[in-house]
């Protein structure tokens, strides 16, 4: 490899790992994936250990998979577009205030016979300092953000990432990760070694490509069969595109802004195997016009199909569940790990996502879980009532945490900008459906009645509307209880007689602002159960 020479850096070089600086008590981290598709790049403000702040995500497709497999080392071409690159990624995070810059690669650097020449060029270059990481670890790192992005239905997963040198497999619980390994199954690697021309494909081709993923993925069949994972997660670029691709050619009238957050969503098998047999079928020029493919994937994403279909194949699973973590955001929580930053309470995803977003917004939070205290009461006691399930109590406590974020904003309208804010969170461990209930019930905690004229209600089943209907009645009632904001009410007794609620609190001080809110709340809930509710010894 003959020696660049290019312009020294205009500034000193990047703070070593360790050396975060904390501005406001919060870490500032920016992570590099260096993958053998793409580069990359994510910069964080880090509220807790486990909840952070998206500044800047960028990605650049490379193929850098492609080169080594074809040439078995980086050439001068591809090495003056990483540094390029990293130059351009660090510029960016110091603007945002990050003075660390967390760099990894992986299979394609793990693969190339220079690569330790390319680590050291580009250190020299850039001053960013790059690790290339086990296969192991990159699962490791993987499983670590999936776990913490994606809320497992069942007791154990199987976790695929599928990059463009490799495929990491992990078997795992929420909390613990307890197989993994990396195989060398990336969609770059398959393409180069099957497929001569990538603008139409032979079955003969696709057969040696399907014979040779099945025969290296045998032996996890024993695995799988020991372990018994429940449920397939997938996450990278290429799952992550088959799944939107799937949802698209099943129903082609999906609004496609309604994809931009995939994360939690789960797709079916069915829908899954009939697009990759579309796929496999298509010339290039076909494919391009497949609704929801991304252009940069033409190429790859009969691999990628190939790969899913014989894991479908040995895991059983009757869905994907999609994580848009992988590996950027298992760097950034490795990292914070090591910070001494309140992790808060973080009992689960769901919740720790939800604390992030409260905490990033300066809430209430004495008036929130006041709230929330007084509406998992009002629900235990009202259960024979409103017939609602445990996971509609997680939404209400979730939903009450979350309802004044929008005084962020504003006072006027909070409600509103409430909606707003949690639309626009991205939180993590929730399904659409779920994260329009958190929408509904921020958007109407204060006034007005669920309507199908705002979006994310009219975008659920009648089943879930009525769900959210009644999960907005309960949190207005537990809001009215706290109108004051000073924590007057310490227990709450509610009793049912002749279709009146009853409710009966106990507490220092006047209740003349409770009773005022609750004759303003409760017609929602009157209408919804055809009770009247009143305060004892009130009207």
């Amino acid at each position: 490899m003959s020696e660049l020479h290019l312009p020294g850096l205009p500034f000193s070089k990047i703070t070593q790992i360790g050396q975060v600086p904390k501005i406001g008590g919060e870490a500032i981290i920016s992570a590099l994936d260096m993958g053998s598709n793409s580069f990359h790049l994510i910069v964080v403000r880090a509220h807790t250990s486990t909840s952070f702040e998206v500044l800047v995500k960028e990605k650049t497709m490379l193929r850098l998979g492609d080169v080594v497999s074809r040439l078995g080392y980086i050439d001068q071409e591809h090495l003056e577009s990483i540094i390029k690159i990293i130059r351009s990624y660090r510029a960016l995070s110091e603007f945002v205030g990050a003075s660390e810059m967390v760099a990894l690669a992986t299979s394609a650097f793990r693969d190339a016979d220079n690569s330790s020449d390319v680590v050291d060029l580009v250190e020299e270059e850039t001053g960013v300092s790059v690790s290339v990481i086990s296969g192991r670890k990159e699962a490791e790192l993987i499983f670590k953000a999936v776990s913490s992005s994606v809320h497992f239905p069942g007791d154990r997963a199987i976790c695929a990432d599928l990059g463009g040198g490799s495929l990491e497999l992990m078997i795992g619980t929420q909390s613990d990760l307890i197989w993994s390994q990396s195989f060398n199954l990336g969609v770059g690697r398959l393409s180069a070694k099957f497929i001569e021309d990538t603008s139409s494909i032979s079955s003969k081709e696709i057969a040696k490509m399907r014979r040779h993923v099945r025969e290296t993925l045998a032996p996890v069949s024993k695995t799988l069969e020991e372990l018994q994972p429940s449920s397939l997660i997938g996450s990278s670029g290429s799952f992550l595109n088959l799944g939107r691709m799937a949802i698209l050619h099943k129903k082609p009238d999906t609004d496609p802004s309604l994809l931009d957050d995939l994360n939690q969503v789960a797709v079916k098998r069915s829908a899954l195997i009939s697009l990759t047999k579309l796929v496999l079928k298509c010339s290039a020029d076909q494919r391009a016009s497949i609704s929801g493919l991304d252009s940069k994937r033409v190429e790859i994403i009969p691999a990628a199909s190939v790969i899913l279909e014989e894991l479908f194949r040995i895991c059983h699973s009757k869905e994907m569940i999609l994580s848009e973590w992988a590996l950027r955001e298992g760097i950034i929580l490795a990292e914070l790990e090591s910070y001494d930053i309140s992790s808060g309470d973080t009992g689960s995803i769901r919740l720790s996502s939800v604390m992030g977003v409260t905490k990033r917004f300066s809430w209430n939070d004495l008036h929130a879980e006041q709230v929330a205290s007084l509406a998992l009461s009002l629900f235990d006691q009202l259960l024979e009532l409103h017939q609602l399930s445990p996971q509609d109590r997680e939404l209400l406590h979730y939903g009450a945490l979350l309802h004044d974020i929008g005084e962020h904003i504003a006072m006027e309208d909070h409600d509103k900008h409430s909606a707003y804010l949690i639309e626009n969170s991205r939180l993590r461990g929730f399904s659409p459906e779920e994260k329009r209930a958190l929408i509904c019930i921020g958007r109407f905690h204060r006034r007005g009645t669920p309507r199908e004229d705002f979006q994310p209600f009219a975008l659920l089943d009648e089943q879930w509307q009525a769900r959210v209907v009644k999960l907005v009645s309960i949190l207005r009632l537990a809001d009215a209880l706290d109108r004051s904001h000073e924590d007057i009410v310490t227990s709450l007794d509610v009793d049912v007689k002749n279709q009146t609620v009853i409710l009966r609190p106990t507490g220092e001080g006047d209740l003349e602002l409770e009773s005022f809110g609750l004759r303003r709340k409760r017609s929602l809930f009157e209408s919804t159960f055809k009770t009247k509710v009143v305060l004892e010894g009130r009207s």
